[in-house]
């Protein structure tokens, strides 16, 4: 089977973007690499979730308190959190801890600056895959999600508690994708495809772009459906509407970048 690597920028985006379509090719064998960019500790309820915690609201489904031992409740423990709902999301779909790659810093150990350039995360999905044997030949295939385009292509979303402004990481994802297909590998642009994770909330962020529908089918739309319930606490707290359409939804939908780029499309 062809392998699949995934850039995933934050705990959910898989779920609600292509769980099916990934399901269903890891169930038939396929190898897959999975590198989450994020732990989502930058979330509208974060701050919610904190105050909660401190608070000490055993009523809240959420409560979960110092998760990473450092002896404060902050975003960090709520990022924590949130990848716990990613794991769970993870041994649904029959991934190995072994074959996720965790860039967050829910834990104060990313690899990676929390700043991330494009070309230095796609460097280090480069070397990492190398190291862990993982082919990046002509038949693998890169999934992630749709990129902001257009006016979106300089959005940007607020930080953590230090108010700083970090780059629209589902534009990370998609550009770092970009750069393993044209200068890392030997990745067809074909081969590259980007899910739209708000098409399930009814915002859309490839308007322009030829869309292809992917039926997730019967298997496909139970898996689907299974990933998604991994999320039913704070997956669907901070983003309501996309965490219930996703679920009625019989469909995922993807453009690949050789689609984008045709139809001369920047992000």
């Amino acid at each position: 089977m062809r392998p699949i690597l995934v850039i995933v920028p934050h705990p959910d985006d898989e779920a609600f973007g292509f769980s099916g379509t990934l399901g269903a090719a890891k169930a038939s064998g396929a190898p897959v690499r999975v590198f989450l960019l994020s732990d989502g500790e930058c979330a509208n309820i974060a701050e919610q979730w904190i105050q909660e915690q401190e608070q000490g609201d055993l009523t809240s489904a959420g409560m979960q308190g110092d998760l990473n031992n450092d002896g404060v409740v902050d975003q960090y423990d709520f990022g924590a959190a949130r990848r716990n709902e990613f794991k769970d999301s993870m041994k649904v779909l029959g991934i190995s801890k072994e074959d996720i790659v965790f860039l967050g810093n829910a834990y104060g150990d990313s690899p990676l600056d929390p700043f991330l350039s494009t070309t230095a995360l796609a460097e280090y999905i480069y070397r990492d895959s190398e190291q862990a044997g993982f082919p990046l030949g002509g038949s693998t295939r890169i999934f992630t999600v749709a990129p902001q385009l257009g006016d979106g292509n300089q959005a940007i979303f607020y930080g953590d508690t230090y108010d700083k402004q970090i780059p629209q990481l589902h534009n990370i994802a998609a550009s770092a994708a970009q750069l393993l297909s044209t200068d890392k590998s030997e990745i067809s642009p074909s081969n590259v495809y980007l899910f739209k994770v708000y098409a399930h909330s009814k915002r859309g962020s490839l308007p322009q772009a030829p869309i292809i529908f992917v039926p997730s089918g019967e298997d496909g739309g139970n898996m689907r459906r299974q990933v998604i319930k991994q999320y039913s606490n704070l997956g669907k707290q901070n983003a309501p509407h996309i965490y219930q359409g996703a679920l009625r939804s019989k469909y995922e939908y993807a453009a690949t970048l050789q689609q984008i780029l045709d139809a001369g499309l920047k992000f």
